[in-house]
């Protein structure tokens, strides 16, 4: 796919989806913070686009994420001491940004 703009915050409206799948196009801008309210994502992939800023503080909150892939975008900030918070998290993938962090 070859998908561009910005990914749209009613995403956040679709929460009985288990796997959120836009790997490899051209979304840009920030992730939404909409995409928090999608409380029974397991897998989130966003790797390979053009993303910028930093992980919603709204992801620590989804307790069934198992796997968050969002390397390889423009990402930069603060990675948060949050991301411990998701008890079910076995995958992580940043790589490919600029995170900074403790």
């Amino acid at each position: 796919n070859d998908f561009t703009g910005t990914l749209p915050a009613t995403l956040g409206t679709l929460s009985y989806l288990t796997g959120f799948y836009a790997y490899d196009n051209s979304f840009s801008g920030p992730i939404p913070e909409e995409l928090g309210l999608m409380e029974s994502l397991d897998t989130i992939n966003l790797s390979d686009n053009r993303l910028t800023g930093t992980i919603p503080e709204s992801l620590y909150n989804l307790r069934k994420l198992q796997k968050l892939y969002i390397c390889n975008n423009a990402m930069t900030g603060t990675l948060s001491n949050r991301i411990g918070e998701i008890d079910r998290l076995e995958v992580l993938s940043i790589g490919g940004n600029d995170f900074t962090g403790t």
